[in-house]
């Protein structure tokens, strides 16, 4: 008799646990539109390759990490990037020096092609900010270019770069709308840079 009550007790278990539903997880981007202020700049013939960027392990994975106050970090439970940001924030580099057309050639990390120039991107910060109460939140993004002669290894000019941004939403939606604003201000302000460099 016991048997066939802890058979039915294990099956009404199973069911009712199978019942529930575990909240879905929404992907972000990191995306940016392209500037049509960086269009027509003046080139230089010379090729080079975008390397993928340096940044901290926590960048490097797709949890999507937010700040509270002045130490706490914490992560969304449903919000994560659909790419790590360290791959995405290389790849939209590429993709806008590319467009840009200051160089002769761009390539990716990935070509095993010579180029003339390596640019090596550092990311300091690429995270969500909020107060103590969550009343406030804003983005900070800082990150250092290093234009390197590949020749000679050499560095030929090093700039940092940084943006703070207030969100619009205080949710993982509006950290993320602000930080691709930050990073599109940043990725505009870098190509204007590096066209002074390309000689």
């Amino acid at each position: 008799m016991m048997k066939y009550v802890f058979l039915v007790f294990s099956v009404l278990m199973f069911f009712g646990c199978s019942r529930v539903v575990t909240p879905a997880v929404t992907q972000y981007r990191v995306l940016t539109n392209i500037s049509d202020k960086i269009q027509d700049m003046v080139g230089c013939k010379k090729s080079i390759k975008i390397a993928q960027a340096f940044s901290s392990s926590s960048l490097m994975s797709q949890h999507m990490n937010y700040t509270q106050g002045s130490t706490k970090l914490y992560a969304y439970s449903q919000a994560q990037w659909a790419e790590s940001p360290n791959l995405a924030i290389t790849n939209e580099f590429f993709k806008h020096i590319q467009k840009a057309d200051i160089f002769q050639t761009v390539l990716s990390s990935k070509s095993r092609s010579k180029t003339d120039m390596l640019l090596e991107i550092n990311i300091e910060d690429f995270m969500q900010y909020f107060n103590e109460d969550e009343t406030k939140s804003y983005v900070h993004i800082a990150l250092s270019l290093t234009l390197l002669d590949t020749k000679t290894s050499k560095p030929i000019a090093t700039k940092s770069f940084e943006v703070r941004e207030d969100v619009k939403t205080l949710d993982a939606s509006g950290g993320v709308d602000a930080l691709n604003h930050a990073l599109e201000v940043i990725i505009n302000k870098s190509i204007k840079y590096l066209e002074g460099k390309c000689r």
